[in-house]
């Protein structure tokens, strides 16, 4: 035997025992016949040698077989160009297995195509993971969004019971009224309006967890809406003896574009928070203009106060939903912990960031930053 017919041999005897499932197909046959088939095809097929070679690899392929495939497939043997694709195949006996094909022609010295190997990989393990991690990726998926719509349903129900208290609460207050009943209609005011914060917190929560939240551009002037959220803010650090105080760049626009109640929002967040926070020295908002671009304004929005501060180790957390620095702050300041969650995902709809720094026992420091368009002023603008 010669030295070359020996390497055949040793050649189709090693391709035989590989684990991977090996087939040649005789391309100069229009009905492109197998030729060869190694005995992991057989193993994982349950075809035979004999059932396999002379006939078609479409034997393989099913009523679940996608036919996107199959013509991307056929089209890849047309142009006698390598493929490398899924598919979904069946063995002789209809269970379904996965396969990750993966086809290359072979051309002699001449250029023509003699044959298509194709190496499979059975996947189905791997596939199966796949569909599992999806399933279970959309069923929580379904229960989170479940979960939102229920709050928001249940908090809008909230609201219409918790409105007619805080308005009878009100009609008793403008009454004679002894020293100590004003003390319980003002404790029971200030208690339907902390319950009122969270029922419209997690209404928010609720559309921003659906994409149900939206965001308005519309002219507004900025300088106005600062002095407005400042007022206020004024009688609650009265109350507190501390200071409130308000700096603007001389340099802010008279008109923007952008959403005006929605920035008012987070800066109510942000200003309210602080004057709980913080026991004496002074609350601070402060207006500067970072960047002034063709069509654009970019503002920051600084919030300062000389409160108890946040550890470091604990800021990371600030932003995630329900979390506050500490169980004993959340008992003596009230508060569900969800309104730095929402400022930042309002921002994020209008292209803001939000930053904090802060120093343990002397004060905190959240730094906004937003982009507005630029807009000739305009009369009467509210």
């Amino acid at each position: 035997m010669s030295q070359h017919n020996q390497l055949s041999l040793q050649w189709e005897f090693i391709i035989s025992k590989v684990k991977s499932s090996v087939t040649v197909v005789d391309a100069t046959l229009p009905e492109l016949p197998l030729m060869y088939v190694n005995e992991h095809f057989t193993q994982l097929t349950g075809y035979t040698y004999e059932e396999s070679v002379g006939h078609n690899c479409r034997f393989l392929q099913g009523q679940d077989t996608d036919p996107e495939t199959v013509m991307q497939i056929r089209d890849a043997l047309k142009k006698q160009q390598s493929i490398k694709i899924d598919i979904l195949n069946y063995t002789k006996s209809g269970q379904k297995f996965w396969n990750e094909l993966n086809i290359d022609p072979i051309f002699n010295e001449s250029g023509e195509c003699l044959y298509f190997v194709g190496i499979q990989y059975d996947i189905s393990e791997r596939k199966y993971a796949e569909q599992q991690l999806k399933f279970a990726t959309s069923m929580a998926e379904m229960n989170s969004r479940g979960q939102l719509e229920f709050i928001g349903k249940l908090n809008h129900e909230l609201r219409t019971p918790l409105n007619g208290i805080m308005g009878m609460i009100e009609l008793a207050s403008m009454g004679e009224t002894t020293d100590e009943q004003k003390e319980y209609l003002e404790l029971a005011r200030q208690s339907s309006e902390a319950l009122l914060n969270i029922v419209n917190n997690s209404l928010d929560m609720a559309k921003l967890g659906r994409g149900k939240m939206d965001v308005e551009n519309i002219e507004f002037q900025p300088l106005k809406l600062i002095q407005q959220i400042v007022k206020t803010h004024e009688p609650a650090a009265r109350n507190k003896q501390i200071r409130l105080l308000c700096h603007a760049d001389l340099n802010v626009p008279d008109v923007l574009i952008g959403d005006p109640l929605r920035l008012r929002q987070v800066l109510d967040n942000l200003l309210s928070n602080a004057i709980k926070f913080t026991e004496q020295g002074e609350v601070q908002l402060q207006v500067d203009v970072r960047q002034q671009l063709m069509d654009t304004v970019v503002l920051v929005f600084s919030v300062r106060d000389t409160g108890i501060g946040i550890p470091q180790h604990q800021i990371e957390q600030l932003f995630d939903a329900f979390t506050q620095t500490d169980i004993s702050h959340a008992r003596r300041f009230g508060g569900s912990g969800l309104g730095l969650t929402i400022c930042k995902e309002l921002l994020e709809l209008m292209n803001g960031q939000i930053s904090v720094e802060s120093t343990e026992g002397k004060g905190t420091q959240f730094e906004v930053t937003l982009p507005l368009l630029r807009q000739q002023a305009i009369p009467n603008v509210g």
